[in-house]
C-alpha cells in the first residue's frame, strides 16, 4: 500500500470515527495487553521463583492472589483506556465504563477479602502454635471473615455509585440512621458479636479446650458469632452467649501445665514427737518416687480437735487429670502403709463423755 492509499485509508470513517483513531486505539490496546502479559510472564514468574527460596508462605499466596484478582481488573483497564478516545454512543461510553468500573471494585473486593482471610487463619495458626491453620481455626475465621464481607461489599456498592455519577449522599444518610437503629434494636446481638471479635483475637480457649465459666465446666465444641457451646463433663451439650464468657471469670485448664495437690490428714496425739519429725522426710520420699510428682512442703501445721493435723503440698507435672488422680491415690496409700508400719495411726474424730454417777442438784 502506497503512501496516499494509507493516506486515503487513515482518513476514511468506521462507526463515526477515523480510521486513525480506530488504529490508535488498537495500537494502545496491543501495546497494554503486551506489557500486561508481560508482567505476568516475566516479572510474576521470577517473583515467584524467588518466593521459592523463602521459609514464609505468605509472599506464595500473595503471588498467586494478585495473579487471580489484578491481572483480569488490569486487562479490562486496558480494553477501557484504547476505546476511550473513541467516539462512541453515550449510552456504550456508560456501559462500557460501568463494566469496567464493576470489574475493577469486583476483583478489588475479592483480593481484599482473601487477604483478610489469609491474615486472620495465619493469626489463628500462630496463636495455636502450628506452621497453618486447621479445620477449626478456619471455621472460627468464617464468622468474622462473613462480617467482613459484608462490610467491604457495602463499601464498593457505594463506591460504584459514587463512581457512576449517581448521588448517594442520601443512600449513606439512610444507611446511617439504618445501622443505628438496628444497633439499637439488637444491641444483645452486637454484644455478643463483638465478645466475638474479643475471643478470636485474645483466644483466652480454643476448640477443643476444656474451660469453667460460672457453673458451666465442659469442653469447647464450637466458638460461634453469637454462642459458644461447650460439652459439659456429664455429657450434655450447654450454649453459652459469647458476652457472657467475656463478663465472667474463665477457667482454662487446658493450657495447665501442672496440677497442685493438697494433703491434709490427721495423726493420733499419743503420737511420739520422733514419728512427728518424720512424718515430713517420709511423704518427700514418696512423693519424690514419682517421676511426674514435686515435692513442695510438709509441716505439722496445728493441734486439730481430733488429732496432730499435717499439711503438704506436692505438684503433679501433667495437666492430665486421670494421671493426677492416679499420683494422688498411690501416694495416699504408701502413706498409709508406711505409717503402719511405724504404728502409728491416723486420728478419727472423737468426743469424750464424762458420765457421772451420783444424786442430780443434790436430790
Amino acid at each position: 500500500m502506497n503512501h496516499q492509499a494509507w493516506h486515503h485509508f487513515l482518513e476514511s470513517r468506521f462507526l463515526g470515527n477515523s480510521m486513525e483513531s480506530v488504529v490508535y486505539c488498537l495500537l494502545t490496546i496491543a501495546i497494554g495487553m503486551a506489557v500486561v502479559w508481560i508482567v505476568e510472564k516475566l516479572v510474576l514468574r521470577w517473583v515467584e521463583r524467588l518466593t521459592r527460596y523463602t521459609e514464609t508462605t505468605l509472599d506464595d499466596f500473595l503471588v498467586a492472589t494478585s495473579k487471580r484478582h489484578i491481572l483480569p481488573a488490569l486487562y479490562g483497564i486496558v480494553i477501557y483506556l484504547g476505546l476511550h478516545d473513541l467516539s462512541l454512543k453515550p449510552a456504550v461510553t456508560t456501559g462500557l465504563r460501568v463494566v469496567v468500573t464493576v470489574l475493577v471494585v469486583v476483583q478489588g473486593v475479592r483480593m481484599a477479602i482473601a487477604i483478610v482471610r489469609e491474615l486472620l487463619e495465619r493469626q489463628m495458626a500462630h496463636h495455636a502454635g502450628v506452621e497453618t491453620a486447621g479445620d477449626a481455626e478456619k471455621r472460627s475465621v468464617r464468622g468474622i471473615v462473613a462480617v467482613i464481607q459484608i462490610v467491604i461489599w457495602v463499601l464498593a456498592f457505594v463506591l460504584v455509585l459514587d463512581n457512576l455519577g449517581i448521588r448517594v449522599s442520601t443512600f449513606v444518610a439512610g444507611l446511617g440512621i439504618t445501622g443505628i437503629a438496628v444497633a439499637l434494636a439488637a444491641q444483645a446481638i452486637l454484644g455478643d458479636l463483638f465478645s466475638y471479635f474479643v475471643i478470636f483475637f485474645d483466644r483466652p480457649f480454643q476448640i477443643g479446650h476444656s474451660i469453667k465459666v460460672g457453673n458451666f465446666h465442659g469442653e469447647v465444641e464450637h466458638i460461634g458469632i453469637k454462642t459458644t457451646r461447650l460439652r459439659s463433663i456429664t455429657g450434655e451439650q450447654v450454649v453459652i452467649s459469647n458476652k457472657y464468657l467475656t463478663d465472667n471469670q474463665v477457667q482454662n485448664f487446658k493450657v495447665m501445665l501442672r496440677r497442685r495437690a493438697l494433703l491434709l490428714f490427721e495423726l493420733e496425739y499419743k503420737t511420739s514427737e520422733a514419728q512427728l519429725r518424720n512424718v515430713p522426710e517420709i511423704l518427700q520420699e514418696i512423693i519424690s518416687s514419682f517421676p511426674d510428682a514435686t515435692f513442695e512442703r510438709s509441716h505439722f501445721k496445728e493441734f486439730g480437735e481430733s488429732g496432730l493435723r499435717f499439711e503438704s503440698i506436692f505438684f503433679v507435672e501433667t495437666p492430665d487429670m486421670t494421671r493426677y488422680m492416679d499420683v494422688v491415690q498411690e501416694v495416699n496409700l504408701k502413706l498409709k502403709a508406711k505409717l503402719e508400719s511405724m504404728g502409728v495411726m491416723f486420728a478419727h474424730p472423737a468426743r469424750a463423755l464424762y458420765v457421772r454417777q451420783g444424786p442430780l442438784n443434790g436430790v
